[in-house]
């Protein structure tokens, strides 16, 4: 079975449970890791670019409802910040712009996944985060710390991982140069 949609991961936690009892529960054993997820790490795939206009005098836009954490928020005419103070739902602009004003407002959003948003970057690149993560929230449910501990460490396991994929993402590269690519007389 395949773990590339939310239908397919909720079939795969009550595979793995093999309670059939449990089956209306998955999604909420799901809910409850990607909130632990939220709480351990940003993941770059989830950065989102969003162009807004505020209006003169304009004191607060309305946050994106998928908003985690805000990265920057610019005016795109000359590239400055705009001041702001997040507050749930919202973003206080501080000052408001004295006139109509391109925003792009850069944030890392939450991982969500539902009926109808069935598939995110998260899923795409970690299933396991998402099925680990899913069956240690059902082991306090079911009562069972044998099958807690062991999905734990799988959970635990799989974020060091992606904390590790995570890095190399964030982090410097080598400049990389291919011989093909250099005038001829520097390939020697």
């Amino acid at each position: 079975m395949g773990l590339a949609t939310y239908d397919d991961l909720k079939a795969a936690v009550a595979d793995w449970l093999d309670r059939e009892d449990l089956a209306g529960r998955t999604g909420d054993f799901i809910t409850l890791a990607e909130a632990r997820m939220n709480r351990l790490m940003g993941f770059s795939a989830l950065t989102v670019r969003l162009e807004v206009e505020a209006g003169p005098g304009q004191a607060e836009l309305a946050a994106p409802a998928d908003l985690r954490e805000v990265l920057s928020l610019v005016r795109t005419t000359d590239g400055t910040a705009q001041g702001y103070r997040a507050e749930p739902g919202r973003l206080a602009l501080t000052p408001p712009p004295a006139a109509a004003t391109e925003l792009a407002l850069t944030y890392r959003a939450r991982p969500r996944l539902s009926e109808a948003a069935p598939v995110n970057a998260v899923l795409a690149e970690h299933p396991d985060l998402y099925l680990f993560g899913a069956l240690a929230e059902a082991a306090p449910f079911l009562r069972d710390s044998e099958m807690l501990a062991v999905f734990a460490a799988r959970f635990d396991a799989a974020l060091t991982e992606a904390r590790m994929r995570e890095a190399r993402i964030a982090g410097p590269s080598a400049l990389r140069l291919e011989p093909a690519a250099l005038p001829a007389a520097w390939r020697t």
